[in-house]
This record gives structure tokens, C-alpha cells and sequence, in this order.
């Protein structure tokens, strides 16, 4: 048999790049998915971007937030402060100490995923993935942390309510933040919200945390949610697929049951009033957050995504644009 014979009878994961050995004409026919990643094959060329810059795909309320936050006094001495706790990395130990670190050999999907999504974003250095259920921010299905040796940490209930494809984009959204050079900072907010909502009274860091002015807190807090929008944009770069980010979004709206309509959900995000929501979000976000509340704004960031990915843009990348040009 000639190379060329052997290779038409092998087909290539375009995820994770591995070798099945069956036809690709086999797809056709059968619902096949990757022993590797998990997730399903197909002969759909999956693109990379290996010199994709993350300005060029950043959301304008990320970086208009960001710029907020450089004008407010004080947030620069609160981010050299806390650096100690960034820079230590004692959230990785606490997950490495609280869960299990992902590998070839433990939970070898998941490690092929984040191989695959690394790739994807032309990102040579690999975060360390964890799996624990515990959670110093609130409990969210995934958490991302560390400067400069930045983490990610999955909540395991993430098998009982995600399949593999929503899996890889919450794994591409975390990449995000790191590719979007969210995580100086990112880490100093995260690191605050604990200070202030658990137990650190006899904790000097206390008394820094209550000596922040409310203006400060509010550009903080209000920017650490804008940049969700931007960690979205690059997991729609990660998988690919509307569908998928979409599908993903409305369970982090609450649509785990079978009842969850992913066309319903769509069309409310569509006819979302994004300017109402922006408005209340610029007045009480932060008095929100800090009554202890965490909020995943789940459908307003699908509205954002729609309008990135599918309307006519007068300036700036929309989705297709970055894929057809930056794409390798």
C-alpha cells in the first residue's frame, strides 16, 4: 500500500490533530467523534491563528473599562499590593492541594482539549488545568488565575450539565483572559473579591481592602465583567461553531434542562436592550457584587457575541473577518 493509499484511509481529527483509521468518507455515515479530545469528527477545516495579536479581536467595553480603570487614583498601588498574592501563586496551590491536576494519564480529554485550544490561539506555553470542586470566586464552572504562571480550574459538575464542545469553549473563553493579557489584573480583582467576602478580618490585607473607595471598587469589579466579553470572543475563535458558544451561554443562563430551547435563547439575546443593561451595569454592578452576589450575564453576553460575529461592522474585525484574515 502506498503512502498516499494509507492516508486516504486515515482520518485526522482537525481539533486535536489525531489519527483514526478509517476512511474520511466514514463520517458521512456515521456520528464518529475523536478517542482523543472526545469531541466529533468532521471534515470541516478547523482554523489557527498563529500570530493572532488579541487587540485586533479585543471588546471595546473591555478596553474603554480598562482605560476607566487607569484614570481612577489608587488602582495602581491596590495592583502592587496585591501582587505578593499573584505573583506566589498560592490560588494553584490551593487547587493543586484541593483537586486533581489534568494530564495525558488524568482526564486525558480534557488535557487533549487544552492542548488543541493552546494550538488554536498560537499559545506555545500551556496553563496548568486542574479539576476541584472548590471555588474562592463564587463558584463559577471554571476559574482562571496566577501571574505570571497563569492556571485554570474546572468544577467536575461541568460533565453533568456541558457536553465536549461546550467543554472546549469554556476552556477557550479561560485561554482568553490569558491571551488577552487579562491576568495582572484579573488576579489582583479576583484576589480582592475574596478579601472582602471571606474570612480575613485579622488579615492586614483587610484593612487595604476596606480603605478602597467605593469609585475604585466600581471600576474594578465593572471591569472584571466587561472582560468576559473579550474572554467570549476568543472562545468562538477556539471552537469555531455559533452553536457551541451559544449553547454554552444559555446553561450559564440556567438552560440545563431538556426544556432549554438554544433558537429561543438566541432570538431573546438578539432582542436583548443591551443599552439598558449597559446603563444598570455602569450604576449598580458593583453594590451587587459587593453584596457577595456573583453574575454570569450570560444572555447579554450572547447579544454582544451576535453582534460581533454576524452584523455589518463600520469599524473594526468582526469574527469572519479575523478567521479569513488572520487564520493560518
Amino acid at each position: 500500500m502506498t503512502q498516499q493509499q494509507s492516508a486516504a484511509k486515515q482520518t485526522i481529527c482537525s481539533i486535536c490533530l489525531a489519527v483514526h483509521p478509517f476512511a474520511p468518507d466514514a463520517l458521512h455515515k456515521l456520528n464518529l467523534h475523536c478517542s482523543r479530545c472526545k469531541l466529533p469528527l468532521t471534515q470541516q477545516e478547523h482554523k489557527k491563528f498563529a500570530h493572532l495579536d488579541a487587540a485586533v479581536y479585543q471588546h471595546p467595553l473591555d478596553i474603554e473599562s480598562m482605560e476607566a480603570l487607569k484614570k481612577q487614583p489608587g488602582v495602581q498601588q491596590i495592583i502592587e499590593k496585591l501582587k505578593p498574592l499573584n505573583q506566589q501563586n498560592y490560588a494553584e496551590a490551593f487547587f493543586a492541594a484541593n483537586g486533581l491536576r489534568v494530564t495525558e494519564k488524568q482526564y486525558p480529554a480534557l488535557y487533549a482539549k487544552l492542548q488543541a485550544a493552546c494550538r488554536i490561539l498560537g499559545m506555545s506555553k500551556m496553563p496548568n488545568l486542574y479539576v476541584s470542586f472548590e471555588s474562592l470566586y463564587g463558584g463559577e464552572f471554571a476559574f482562571s488565575g496566577g501571574e505570571p504562571q497563569p492556571f485554570i480550574v474546572l468544577n467536575p459538575d461541568i460533565f453533568k450539565y456541558f457536553d465536549d464542545k461546550d467543554i472546549l469553549a469554556l476552556i477557550g473563553r479561560e485561554l482568553g483572559h490569558m491571551h488577552c493579557h487579562h491576568m495582572p489584573l484579573k488576579a489582583t480583582v479576583d484576589n480582592l473579591y475574596v478579601i472582602l467576602h471571606k474570612a480575613f478580618k485579622k488579615n492586614p490585607l483587610s484593612n487595604l481592602a476596606e480603605n478602597i473607595s467605593l469609585p475604585v471598587q466600581q471600576a474594578l469589579f465593572t471591569w472584571r465583567l466587561k472582560a468576559n466579553l473579550s474572554a467570549d470572543r476568543t472562545a468562538m475563535l477556539v471552537v469555531q461553531e455559533e452553536k457551541a458558544i451559544f449553547s454554552l451561554l444559555m446553561k450559564l443562563a440556567g438552560g440545563i434542562d431538556q426544556q432549554a430551547n438554544l433558537e429561543a435563547f438566541v432570538k431573546q439575546a438578539n432582542q436583548l436592550n443591551t443599552q439598558r443593561v449597559d446603563e444598570w451595569l455602569e450604576n449598580y454592578w458593583q453594590q451587587f457584587s459587593y453584596q457577595k452576589r456573583v453574575s454570569s450575564f450570560a444572555t447579554w453576553r450572547a447579544a454582544e457575541l451576535i453582534a460581533w460575529s454576524r452584523s455589518d461592522r463600520k469599524k473594526g474585525y468582526g469574527y469572519q473577518d479575523i478567521v479569513k484574515i488572520f487564520s493560518a
